[in-house]
């Protein structure tokens, strides 16, 4: 099967950190959910928490695949550097979650690429290579903070933003409009345990489509730091799934943007896991999507 492009297919619940990928930061979460998705033209401005949860539902991940994107990070000055990667994903035996991101543009960063296993209960393992370095690296997750790739993304941005209806720290509260449609309006406040740099999460979810069409990430002194959107227009219908396949995070403060571009997307029912270990992490081309 081949279609382009998606990006919802791509989140997997790492049960430990929550963390994702760049382009999974606008899809639908993996939450979880045993009841029966629901249709948006059944919900309204009455909706509960729980019947938005299982409406986004639709659009969790397929078993395994890869999506090619292309990703433009604008200084304030207007100069703009682009690159590009590939991001494939698969379960093992366990039904656990095994993610590769490579990179291959620029030429300066081309090589570059990041091994996630979950690991059930406990804390998912990263393994990093990059192009200057012969051998494979283990990472410590706290090490993976900073912007990503040069971006406007943090990697606690995608951590946050991979299950942007995280139902144990979520609260509807009420209905807004975004470029002319009704959204539900969900708030998400940080713990003293999560060592966020943000204070509050607002997240807005089309009441058409139920997906998350913007996010607004506060910090200290309730300022807008930085916002994630995805146009209307640039959301496609695959099957009964409705998923964004452009967006971007602005950064207020640094005045700065990213511009994500899911070019290419092919599913599978399974991908080896031979795909999906630090061997695999230093072939410099990657294997093709097997049938």
């Amino acid at each position: 099967m081949r279609f382009k492009p998606t990006c919802g297919q791509l989140c997997f619940r790492l049960r430990a950190t929550r963390l994702c990928i760049l382009v999974c930061a606008f899809t639908a979460s993996s939450l979880g959910l045993s009841a029966r998705a629901i249709e948006p033209e059944q919900l309204g401005a009455s909706a509960t928490l729980a019947e938005i949860e299982a409406c986004a539902s639709r659009n969790l991940p397929d078993a395994a695949g890869v999506i090619e994107f292309s990703v433009e990070a604008i200084d304030r000055t207007g100069a703009v550097t682009s690159s590009r990667a590939e991001i494939r994903w698969t379960k093992d035996a366990d039904e656990l979650a095994r993610i590769i991101l490579r990179v291959s543009e620029p030429a300066k960063t081309a090589g570059t690429a990041l091994l996630i296993m979950d690991k059930g209960s406990d804390q998912p393992e990263f393994f990093l290579r990059l192009p200057e370095i012969a051998r494979v690296k283990r990472v410590r997750s706290k090490r993976l903070r900073g912007p990503v790739l040069g971006t406007d993304f943090s990697f606690e941005d995608l951590q946050r933003l991979r299950e942007p209806l995280d139902r144990t720290q979520l609260e509807l509260i009420g209905i807004a409009e975004v470029d002319g449609r009704g959204a539900w309006l969900l708030e998400a406040i940080p713990g003293e345990d999560d060592d966020s740099e943000y204070t509050r999460v607002l997240t807005y979810v089309d009441q058409r489509d139920c997906v998350p069409i913007q996010v607004d990430l506060f910090e200290r002194d309730d300022r807008l730091r930085k916002r994630l959107r995805a146009s209307r227009e640039e959301i496609l219908t695959v099957g009964s799934a409705h998923l964004p396949h452009v967006f971007t995070m602005e950064d207020l403060r640094r005045e700065t943007r990213t511009i994500v571009r899911i070019e290419r997307f092919e599913s599978a029912p399974h991908l080896p896991v031979e795909q999906f270990t630090k061997r695999a992490l230093q072939e410099s081309a990657p294997a093709a999507v097997a049938r």
